[in-house]
């Protein structure tokens, strides 16, 4: 299985911080007690390891936030920087090894049995996949996007290039989105996707010379 805490920790480069990067585990078990439930082991240990760095967990879309709440039948972990969303694991999966975290667009309907849920990836996937997804929206220190609006912004034949330059994370693979790292998460890629059509691209690092460096390699019109 994925293990998305080393990874984060590359990626941000954290893994010699002198600082506590975690909350407590008293304020996670207090938590817990309060919703009578116990969290998979997975996000307990992500908490205690990172769940305090507001660059990774609330820069963009909210993560793991104590403390957190139910609805319904589900434990809600996070949700959208629009809040037109939230992500949650129903709580008869909780003590599953990597349970499925679900995503909601109707969370504020009247009747929680209206509320529809659908699977977006395990546990491990999303935590790394949320990781990425704030770091390239400015929760790394480089970062750089460009949209396409017409069809010729971004090169058809991007998809192939960064197969070249890095390695995807197939792991994370949706139906419209692409995740790459490079230099063992020294520099991460998004890639926004219709129809096999690149719409989207983001890249991002905490190293401003493998950014540069791979912005170079790229040859795109990026805005910073």
């Amino acid at each position: 299985m994925l293990n998305p805490i080393r990874a984060i920790k590359l990626l941000y480069q954290l893994e010699n911080h002198p600082e506590p990067l975690g909350v407590s585990q008293a304020m996670i078990e207090q938590n817990e007690q309060a919703l009578g439930v116990q969290l998979p082991a997975g996000l307990y240990h992500y908490l205690l390891a990172l769940g305090n760095i507001a660059s990774l967990n609330s820069g963009f879309n909210h993560l793991g936030l104590l403390p957190l709440e139910r609805l319904g039948d589900h434990l809600v972990i996070g949700k959208t920087c629009d809040n037109d969303g939230v992500w949650g694991i129903h709580v008869d999966d909780l003590k599953q090894l990597n349970p499925m975290v679900q995503m909601s667009r109707n969370f504020d309907a009247i009747e929680q049995s209206e509320i529809h849920w659908f699977d977006e990836l395990p546990l491990a996937e999303f935590l790394l996949a949320q990781a990425i997804i704030n770091g390239v929206n400015g929760g790394l220190k480089h970062h750089a996007q460009i949209y396409d609006f017409d069809g010729i912004t971004i090169p058809q034949d991007l998809e192939q290039k960064l197969q070249s330059l890095a390695s995807e994370i197939t792991e994370l693979q949706q139906p419209h989105e692409r995740y790459f790292q490079a230099e063992d998460f020294g520099v991460v890629m998004l890639l926004g996707m219709d129809e096999s059509i690149p719409n989207a691209f983001m890249i991002a690092s905490q190293d401003e010379h493998k950014f540069n460096d791979y912005i170079q390699q790229l040859a795109i019109g990026f805005v910073y």
